[in-house]
């Protein structure tokens, strides 16, 4: 889709969606607003739809972005009567992202670019609801969360110091583990966060690529399987590694950081590169999820698909770049 925002207007099969579908459409997205707060347990992963939710109501329908807004008011009115307002709020930062990837879809701009463009806009939500409950209540959240991590640490501590089931070889061990986490976990907390926000827009992506071109026949991005980063962005990654070399801490901790965020974008590409592979072989479909969910959820999983994404820069393993070569000669 290579047109502009204002060119192209999806539309279902009546130009528009009628009365009965509207309110349907605002409800259903109120209510996935709401239900991330009555039980966060449960309903967690709903939080992760609400993108995805944005992205198919503008694809599907010309109004679609009213019916976000109406459900977000009436999830914001509802919320009141449970006490739930600023959970709503905080789920609510997730709707600018499904409005700039759809956009990007919509000028036809690469899966990387629109990317790119929505981890800024969810960074950007985030600062800002973070400068206004620190503004408001006077504490800062990340430095509570910090403290609370480091109280829980010390408990644990506290109850193995008390065990008799402990040596004091092991407790030694835990000690120094302990210690280190608390020291190494406040200086990788910007990666871990940055590293949601990927995994939000790279999912988001995912899903929705499919939903839309399912309800809609359109497709904002290429498929999945043919996904590629730039390749001038493994310089990053190795400039990232040699920083970390230095015995300079303040250096050391943007290069672990920086790794940790090219680890897992390079992560995205290895999962493109398994995809291609799944899809070129005809693998049946069950067990091509099996092997996603494997691959994913696994520490010897996700290495692998490290390794492939920053081979497939190397290598070419896919072959995209040498097809595009030749239709460009062919051109």
């Amino acid at each position: 889709m290579n047109n502009l925002v204002g060119e192209f207007v999806p539309q279902d099969a009546e130009g528009s969606a009628s009365t009965g579908r509207s309110v349907i459409n605002s409800a259903l997205f109120a209510l996935a607003l709401l239900l991330p707060g009555i039980n966060l347990a449960i309903f967690g992963w709903v939080y992760f739809m609400i993108p995805v939710m944005v992205l198919l109501y503008m694809y599907r329908w010309q109004h679609g972005l009213r019916f976000v807004t109406a459900g977000f008011v009436l999830a914001a009115l509802a919320s009141l009567f449970i006490s739930s307002i600023a959970l709503v709020i905080a789920t609510a930062t997730l709707i600018p992202v499904g409005i700039t990837l759809c956009q990007s879809g919509f000028r036809g701009e690469s899966a990387t670019r629109s990317g790119l463009k929505g981890s800024v806009v969810l960074c950007s939500c985030w600062l800002i609801l973070l400068a206004v409950q620190t503004m408001l209540t006077g504490v800062n959240p990340v430095t509570d969360f910090i403290a609370a991590l480091n109280g829980n640490i010390e408990a644990a501590l506290a109850y193995y110091r008390q065990s008799s089931s402990v040596t004091p070889e092991t407790m030694v061990l835990l000690e120094d583990s302990f210690h280190q986490m608390k020291i190494i976990f406040p200086r990788i907390l910007p990666a871990l966060m940055i590293g949601l926000i990927l995994m939000i827009n790279w999912s988001t992506m995912i899903i929705g690529n499919r939903l839309v071109n399912r309800y809609t026949g359109y497709r904002p991005w290429p498929a999945h399987q043919y996904w590629r980063l730039p390749d001038r962005l493994i310089w990053v990654f190795i400039a990232s590694a040699l920083i970390t070399l230095p015995p300079l801490p303040l250096l050391r901790t943007v290069g672990i950081n920086l790794l940790i965020c090219l680890g897992l974008i390079y992560m995205f590409q290895g999962f493109s590169v398994l995809s291609f592979y799944l899809h070129k072989w005809k693998v049946p479909h069950l067990l091509r999820y099996f092997l996603y969910v494997m691959m994913l959820f696994q520490s010897f999983g996700t290495v692998l698909l490290l390794i492939a994404g920053v081979a497939d820069v190397w290598l070419d393993i896919r072959r995209l770049k040498h097809d595009n070569d030749e239709k460009t000669n062919d051109e």
